[in-house]
């Protein structure tokens, strides 16, 4: 039989730690926030490049697109776009951490930064809303020859759009259980965050005073 301890003794784990060792796990929950800071902010200019060639490519075809309605749904695509470049730097980019943090807040800087994290990937797809309007608006004039097209020929339409709804299938199929296995281990890491933070009252530098 295994001699490791339940997991319900980790609380008495922690408390039975020296101080030393504590502080030195609380430095490297300060280390870990800094890096998801790090990550935090490039992610943000990933975002700011692909979003800056979308609205190159978009500005690009409202010079080429002659019809008005066309026009109309790429200017609301690029409003759009612009939106979700604002929403998702106010939620990506991190503040700068004060110069004098010490050990104890890494531990809540760790944790504020999972949870900036968790709320991006439950927000992604409200990201793609801003989107749906210009992107209807845009294909209002292709609707009516794409029916003609579907009435007059129909198996040659979808054998054309079989591939795409392939690809758009298998990428849900890995796109979403990544996505939940994601957003259970950030859970997963917050929630024994949260029982470090209740423990560390009983912790033995703050026992002895």
């Amino acid at each position: 039989m295994r001699n490791d301890p339940p997991i319900s003794d980790a609380q008495a784990i922690w408390q039975n730690h020296s101080t030393e060792e504590i502080t030195m796990s609380l430095e490297q929950f300060r280390h870990k926030a800094k890096y998801l800071q790090v990550k935090a902010r490039w992610t943000a200019i990933a975002n700011y490049v692909t979003y800056c060639a979308a609205l190159a490519f978009l500005g690009f075809q409202y010079k080429r697109v002659p019809n008005p309605i066309s026009r109309a749904g790429l200017a609301l695509l690029a409003a759009g776009s612009l939106y979700v470049v604002w929403r998702a730097h106010k939620q990506l980019w991190p503040l700068s951490p004060a110069p004098n943090i010490s050990a104890a807040t890494g531990l809540e800087a760790y944790r504020r930064e999972l949870q900036r994290s968790r709320d991006h990937s439950r927000n992604v797809w409200r990201m793609v809303v801003p989107l749906i309007p210009g992107s209807i608006v845009f294909a209002l004039p292709g609707i009516a020859p794409l029916l003609r097209k579907v009435l007059e020929n129909p198996k040659v339409v979808l054998t054309n759009a079989l591939p795409f709804c392939v690809l758009f299938a298998i990428w849900l199929v890995f796109l979403l259980p990544v996505r939940r296995r994601k957003l259970r281990k950030i859970e997963g890491e917050i929630a024994t965050l949260d029982q470090l933070a209740d423990s560390g009252s009983d912790s033995p530098g703050q026992r002895g005073n």
